[in-house]
């Protein structure tokens, strides 16, 4: 941008000076076209760059900010490792598996499947990780023991991590040295020791502020994700200032009966912040959660400062745990705790809170079926408008109340409400007015994690991926259209010369399907069915009309009518018009042959396979 802004400047004096000055200073000057070949020789554009299982690691290594690495599918035996690559805030390096098919990155013994290391700005998408059994991890922020290094701004999407499971040790997704700004979204975890484990034991390797959401763990031998206690923070690292707030929401964490060989664990677990510093303020918001099945444990165990609402928690009969479970930890205390719309089935304890913490507290609205449902360790618990019965007595009150099968903990015609909430304790949570589906809380009169009663909109509770949800869209999308260009007359195109025009969808489900049907189409122009871009070189001049349609995931379908006029080359073609050269006052030939051959080059973009 710099070398862009300096060469405007300098253009534009040379045109000030030789705007009343001798003809042989008019038109392009030597020193505009040094400049033009300067920009041309910046940088190029980001790159699309195909790899497959024989030359990956390579291109791994010389990827570029804003590079996108498409991968075959096929069995990559080699690990992936990432070590020392940075893209930027503007240009994520992004290595993605392919659209159909599957890129399998297989573990090595004695190494980490996905091995990260110094690096930031990285996206890992649509790839499967299998650790074969053996005693390593599926992904690894790598901690050090001698040059400190960071992995941040990280995004870890639609991955499928399998056979982690060797022991309760071996891990899903694991941190071990500081790590901020990670979202790790849609992403499933199949039988692991532990599905994520973020920080270190030792609390001086913090996991700082990632949004983990949309995600699946099942059947992990310890947590389907635990993040320890914080230490105060180290230094001279570049980790955020401030405050901020970790997000755990719309995942699926659902445990077995398998033994746990070191000791039985929760199936979430968070630990406090930094005492004192930076993130000494910051905050867990744990919402629109599906954890369900714990022989021997508790559902959430939580400490620090804390903000629990519209989950759905399910099965925990051990007498000596509970649903929510909040108790100081590992040398940190209770600060804020407030639990809201939460919806607790067959759990030994609902809710319990075993210490009194410091700063603030209250438990409010949340729906529980327990025998002992909402309890604490000290007096004046702040409690109000929670709704509680037995088990036995839920079928009352919602839909089908279950531990496992075709369980649905939405309301019944009627039931569950009471005087609206007041809400105003949490006004500065993210969603605290959206309900388990994502729909509007409305006047906050509901009890437990739906605000509605009847027939269930949102996703049916199972063992699959959670669809929809707070932060992901309400359960009833607004309806599907063609969103743009607006209908009618598209911009022109010309016969001979290539045309491009996009057509994007709102509403409905991605992805999208487009369709025109063919014979409607101008002569030279084809429609991309995935991006909705139509192009080519149009051959027929004439007008042109037709319908674009566009299907969603569901099915649903949207239309919009168009006309396209195809017209002749004007008159001189493309030559920019203005007279050609006369003697004396334009360019020399073999300037213009410069200049032109600069703008080629510069128009051009790199495509490296």
């Amino acid at each position: 941008m710099k070398r862009q802004q300096r060469l405007s400047m300098k253009s534009h004096d040379v045109t000030r000076r030789t705007a009343n000055g001798p003809s042989h200073l008019r038109g392009p000057s030597w020193f505009f076209v040094v400049n033009l070949f300067l920009l041309c020789a910046a940088p190029l554009s980001a790159a699309t760059i195909n790899a497959n299982p024989a030359d990956y690691s390579a291109k791994v290594a010389a990827l570029n900010p804003g590079d996108v690495l498409q991968l075959a599918a096929g069995t990559y035996t080699n690990r992936l490792v990432i070590n020392g690559l940075h893209g930027t805030a503007g240009g994520w390096i992004t290595i993605q598996g392919p659209a159909t098919g599957t890129a399998t990155f297989n573990g090595v013994a004695g190494n980490n499947t996905v091995s990260l290391r110094d690096c930031s700005f990285i996206a890992i998408k649509g790839i499967t990780v299998d650790c074969l059994g053996l005693a390593v991890d599926g992904i690894k922020a790598e901690g050090y023991t001698t040059t400190p290094h960071t992995v941040h701004d990280m995004l870890i999407e639609n991955v499928r991590i399998l056979n982690a499971g060797a022991n309760q040790q071996i891990v899903g997704i694991n941190t071990k040295c500081p790590c901020w700004n990670w979202t790790i979204r849609g992403c499933e975890i199949i039988g692991a020791g532990t599905g994520m484990y973020l920080g270190n034991s030792d609390g001086n390797q913090p996991f700082i502020r990632g949004v983990i959401e949309g995600n699946r763990v099942y059947d992990p031998e310890g947590y389907c994700i635990e993040i320890k206690h914080q230490n105060n923070w180290p230094t001279g690292l570049g980790l955020p200032t401030g405050d901020g707030r970790t997000i755990l929401r719309n995942n699926v964490f659902i445990k077995t009966s398998r033994a746990s060989g070191s000791g039985d664990r929760p199936n979430l677990l968070v630990s406090g912040f930094p005492d004192s510093g930076d993130g000494s303020n910051d905050v867990y918001e744990i919402y629109g959660n599906f954890i369900a099945n714990n022989p021997r444990e508790s559902l959430i165990q939580a400490c620090g400062r804390l903000s629990i609402h519209d989950n759905i928690l399910v099965d925990a009969p051990d007498a000596n745990f509970a649903g929510i479970y909040i108790k100081n930890h590992q040398g940190k205390t209770l600060k804020v705790v407030h639990v809201y719309n939460n919806t607790v089935y067959a759990a030994a304890r609902g809710i319990r809170i075993v210490e009194q913490p410091s700063v603030a507290h209250s438990v409010q609205g949340n729906l529980v079926f327990s025998a002992n449902s909402i309890s604490a360790g000290f007096s004046g618990l702040n409690e109000s408008n929670n709704l509680t019965d037995t088990v036995a007595n839920a079928g009352n009150y919602v839909n089908s109340p279950a531990t496992g099968g075709a369980m649905d903990f939405y309301p019944k015609a009627g039931q569950c409400t009471g005087a609206a909430l007041n809400m105003s304790a949490y006004t500065g949570d993210t969603h605290y007015d959206l309900d388990f589906n994502g729909d509007s809380k409305g006047a906050f009169t509901y009890r437990g994690a739906y605000a509605g009663s009847g027939t269930n909109p949102g996703w049916a509770l199972g063992n699959t991926l959670k669809t929809g949800g707070p932060g992901a869209g309400p359960t009833t999308p607004p309806a599907l259209s063609v969103a743009s260009p607006a209908g009618g007359s598209l911009p022109g195109a010309t016969e001979g010369v290539s045309y491009s025009v996009t057509f994007t969808a709102a509403g409905g489900a991605a992805p999208y399907s487009w369709n025109i049907p063919a014979v409607d189409l101008p002569p030279g122009l084809a429609l991309n069915t995935g991006s909705g871009v139509l192009s080519g070189v149009p051959t027929t001049v004439g007008p042109y009309s037709f319908t674009v349609s566009v299907m969603d995931n569901n099915s649903d379908t949207a239309v919009q009518n168009y006309t396209l006029q195809v017209s002749t080359p004007s008159a001189g073609g493309n030559s920019g018009g203005g007279g050609g050269c006369s003697a004396g006052g334009g360019s020399a030939w073999w300037l213009l042959v410069l200049f032109g051959a600069a703008g080629l080059a510069c128009v051009s973009r790199r495509s490296r396979t």
